[in-house]
C-alpha cells in the first residue's frame, strides 16, 4: 500500500489540493532544483510560484508557515477540524444523522456516512505516535516524506529525507536503515513512492524527487538499492507486472509537463513518451502502466491547463484524455481489478473497470482528499476524509468515519497494515529535523470493524 507524499510544498495536497507527488503530495506551488534542475542554476533552489524559502500553509493545525517560499492552500485541518459521531457508524450499528460534521466536514447529505450509511461496529480507538527513534533526525524540508505497510509481511517502510528508507517491525516501537548491505547505494532523493513487486516480495522500486537518482530498486528486501538510469526528480514508478521480466516501466515528472519517462529494459535506459502528450497539459506526474504498450498518466497541479487522465495504447506515441477527472497522486489496483483514482482539489474519486479506457464518477467532491486510496484485506476501500479515516465496502457509494477524533495534523497519506490492523498516517515539515509526531497510528481491526 502506498501513501504517496508528493510534495509541493507543505503539500497541502493532502488536504484538497493536488499536484507533485505518496502518498505521498498533492502539488502545490514549487519547483526548486539542483545542479541540473529546471529553474535554478547549479546548486540553486527556486520556487517557480511563491518565491524563495520558507513555506506557507492554509491547513489549520499542524502547518507551519514562513516568509515567502513554496505556498500551498485547502490542505486538510488537524485537530482543529472535528469530527462528532452520535452513536458511531451508521445503519443497524449507528445513530448518526447527517453523518460527520465540524469544520470542513462532510455534513448533512454528501457521502453521508452517518444514517444511511455503511453499517459496522462505531468507530473506536485513538492515534498513537510512533515516530520513535525517527523524531529529531537532521534532514531537510520534505523531512518524512512518506511511510508505506509492506503486503505480505509485518514491515513498515518510512522516508526521511538525505537518509534513504527506514523499517519496523514491530509496529513503529523502533525502525532501523534499509540499504546497509554491501554494495548498496545510498537514495539521496526525497521519496514519493514505493511499489512492491506482487510475485516477488523481496523485490520493490522507489521514486523519489529533487536529488538524484530518482529511482531506485531493491531485489533483497531492502539490504541493497541500485539506481535505474540517470533520470530523476520523479514523483511516481510503475512497473509492467503483467511481463515476468518486469521490462517495461514509467515515472512521471515531478511538476513538469509532458514529462513521463518509459523504459523497455527494466530501467537501464529511458525516453520521455510524456513529450507526446497533447501541448496545455498540466503537470504529469503521476504514470501507471497497465501493460508493455497501455499506459496511463494522471496529470494535475498547479501549472494550469488539461487536467485529468490521459491513455495511451501504443506505449505513449499517442495519447487519448480518457477522464477529465481523476490524475491526482497514484491510483489504486483494487484485487477485483478496477482501479480507482482520485480527482484534484478533493473533488472526488473516478473508478475504471476496464483498464483505463472508460471511468465512471461515483465520489463527489469534497466526501475524500486527494490521496492515493488503499484496500483492506476484506477488499473494502479506505482513504482521508475531511476530518478522518473514511471506509467504503460499497465501490465508493457511501462512506463511514471510522476514526473517533479529527487527524492530529495535516495529514499527506495514509497505509494499512493487516499485520498490525491499524492505519498509519505521516506529514513532513519543512523543518531541518523530523518531527516529534511525523508518524501516527490508529488500530483498526477490519475483521470486526
Amino acid at each position: 500500500m502506498i501513501l504517496r507524499f508528493k510534495m509541493s510544498i507543505l503539500l497541502v495536497a493532502a488536504a484538497f489540493q493536488t499536484g507533485c507527488a505518496v502518498g505521498q503530495s498533492p502539488s502545490g506551488s514549487d519547483e526548486r532544483s539542483g545542479t541540473g534542475g529546471d529553474a535554478a542554476g547549479e546548486g540553486g533552489n527556486t520556487a517557480d510560484a511563491a518565491g524563495t524559502g520558507g513555506e506557507s500553509s492554509a491547513a489549520g493545525a499542524g502547518g507551519t508557515s514562513a516568509a515567502g517560499g513554496r505556498s500551498s492552500s485547502g490542505g486538510v485541518s488537524g485537530s482543529s477540524t472535528g469530527a462528532t459521531h452520535a452513536g458511531g457508524g451508521s445503519g443497524s450499528d449507528g445513530a448518526s444523522t447527517g453523518g460527520t460534521s465540524g469544520s470542513g466536514g462532510l455534513g448533512t447529505g454528501g457521502s453521508n456516512p452517518g444514517a444511511g450509511g455503511q453499517g459496522g461496529s462505531p468507530p473506536s480507538g485513538e492515534w498513537v505516535n510512533v515516530t520513535a527513534n525517527l523524531a529529531g533526525m537532521s534532514s531537510e524540508c520534505g523531512n518524512l516524506s512518506y511511510v508505506s505497510a509492506k503486503p505480505d509481511e509485518d514491515m513498515l517502510i518510512a522516508a526521511v529525507a538525505q537518509h534513504g528508507l527506514w523499517t519496523s517491525t514491530n509496529g513503529g516501537q523502533s525502525w532501523s536503515e534499509l540499504g546497509t548491505g554491501t554494495g548498496s547505494e545510498d537514495i539521496p532523493n526525497i521519496v514519493q513512492l514505493v511499489v512492491y513487486d506482487p510475485d516477488h516480495p523481496a523485490t520493490y522500486w522507489e521514486a523519489g524527487i529533487y536529488h538524484q537518482p530518482g529511482v531506485f530498486r531493491t531485489a533483497d528486501d531492502g539490504k541493497t538499492f541500485h539506481s535505474l538510469g540517470t533520470i530523476w526528480h520523479n514523483d511516481t514508478v510503475s512497473v509492467d507486472f503483467t511481463d515476468p521480466e518486469r521490462k517495461t516501466l514509467l515515472a512521471g515528472g515531478h511538476e513538469r509537463v509532458q514529462t513521463v519517462q518509459r523504459s523497455t529494459d527494466g530501467g537501464q535506459t529511458w525516453e520521455n513518451v510524456g513529450a507526446n502528450l497533447p501541448s496545455g497539459t498540466n503537470h504529469s506526474s503521476y504514470a501507471y502502466v497497465v501493460d508493455s504498450q497501455t499506459h496511463l498518466v494522471g496529470c494535475s497541479g498547479w501549472a494550469g491547463g488539461i487536467t485529468g487522465i490521459f491513455r495511451t495504447t501504443d506505449g505513449g506515441q499517442h495519447w487519448k484524455l480518457a477522464s477529465d477527472s481523476g490524475g491526482a497522486f497514484s491510483p489504486l489496483k483494487h484485487t477485483d481489478g478496477s482501479l480507482y483514482w482520485a480527482s484534484p482539489n478533493g473533488a472526488g474519486m473516478v473508478r475504471s473497470t476496464d483498464e483505463g479506457a472508460t471511468w465512471q464518477s461515483d465520489v463527489g467532491s469534497g466526501q475524500v482528499q486527494s490521496v492515493s486510496p488503499v484496500e483492506l484485506p476484506d477488499g473494502r476501500v479506505a482513504t482521508l476524509g475531511p476530518s478522518g479515516i473514511v471506509v467504503s465496502s460499497d465501490q465508493g457509494a457511501t462512506w463511514r468515519v471510522v476514526t473517533t477524533t479529527a487527524f492530529p495534523y495535516t495529514a499527506y497519506g495514509l497505509t494499512y497494515s493487516k499485520f498490525r490492523k491499524a492505519f498509519f498516517v505521516s506529514h513532513f515539515t519543512c523543518d531541518a529535523a523530523v518531527a516529534n509526531d511525523a508518524i501516527m497510528r490508529y488500530d483498526f481491526d477490519y475483521e470486526t470493524q
